[in-house]
């Protein structure tokens, strides 16, 4: 009976770490959207500032193409960095950000129509503390990033309280090339749980708020599990390791 009982440790962790990395991706491709909209060839500077503020963190940008005219949003060497208590440097490194709309669909009040939308992920660097899951340097960047200043933000078109906004993106594609994922950082018990080049694309057509679980979140997880595994199928088992002694020390620590 221990078999299933440690299996489903496994899938449990190792989805909740992919599912994490899987979100760094999307959530960068609605910063992408979001600096179309509201904040144009400013975009880069505006968020470095409050990432800076909130955080510690900085946003670089080596290539700005954008041109909101012909709804075009455009990043090259695209770089962040760690907030500042957190001992490794790097975040995150993008090759290509690169969106493809139509403008109009923004400030209409109707359905946001996104032709295409690519993000070429060239390294992530996961850092955490002892419970990486839970503690890391991605959730410091999202709150960095959520509270970026909006003011030039056209006010959104009047509708039923707390629908969700209607949107359509032709085709998505998702790259991420190396990943590193470091717990303990900044202690004596600092461990490379990942260091690995995964090469992981993902693609979907027809995304809409209606469908994003089925045709994004749900097969982006799974596919993102079945690239881990037949790239360091390892990494399944270290994970369980520090789950499980995790647990038993939780619970050895409980009973005193």
């Amino acid at each position: 009976m221990s078999v299933p009982s440690k299996s489903t440790r496994l899938g449990s962790a190792l989805r909740k770490l992919l599912t994490m990395l899987c979100g760094v991706a999307l959530f960068l491709v609605m910063v992408g959207l979001l600096g179309v909209w509201a904040l144009g060839r400013f975009s880069p500077k505006l968020l470095d500032s409050s990432l800076a503020t909130k955080s510690g963190a900085h946003l670089a940008v080596e290539t700005n193409d954008t041109n909101l005219f012909a709804g075009r949003l455009a990043y090259e060497g695209l770089t962040i960095t760690n907030p500042t208590r957190w001992s490794e440097k790097d975040f995150l490194k993008i090759r290509r950000l690169a969106i493809d709309l139509e403008p109009l669909t923004f400030f209409e009040g109707g359905s946001q129509i996104v032709n295409d939308a690519e993000l070429d992920i060239e390294r992530l660097t996961i850092v955490g503390k002892a419970d990486f899951l839970k503690d890391n340097n991605a959730k410091d960047i999202f709150n960095g990033i959520k509270s970026a200043p909006v003011a030039n933000t056209p006010p959104p078109a009047p509708g039923p309280s707390g629908a969700k906004q209607s949107f359509l993106i032709k085709h998505l594609r998702v790259r991420v090339g190396h990943i590193t994922i470091i717990s303990g950082d900044g202690t004596d018990q600092r461990k490379v749980v990942v260091d690995q080049a995964f090469n992981y694309v993902f693609e979907a057509r027809d995304i809409t708020e209606r469908n994003f679980d089925e045709k994004v979140s749900r097969p982006m997880g799974t596919q993102a599990v079945q690239t881990a595994v037949q790239q360091q199928p390892d990494l399944l088992l270290d994970l369980a390791r520090e789950r499980l002694r995790k647990s038993v020390t939780e619970k050895l620590l409980s009973e005193k």
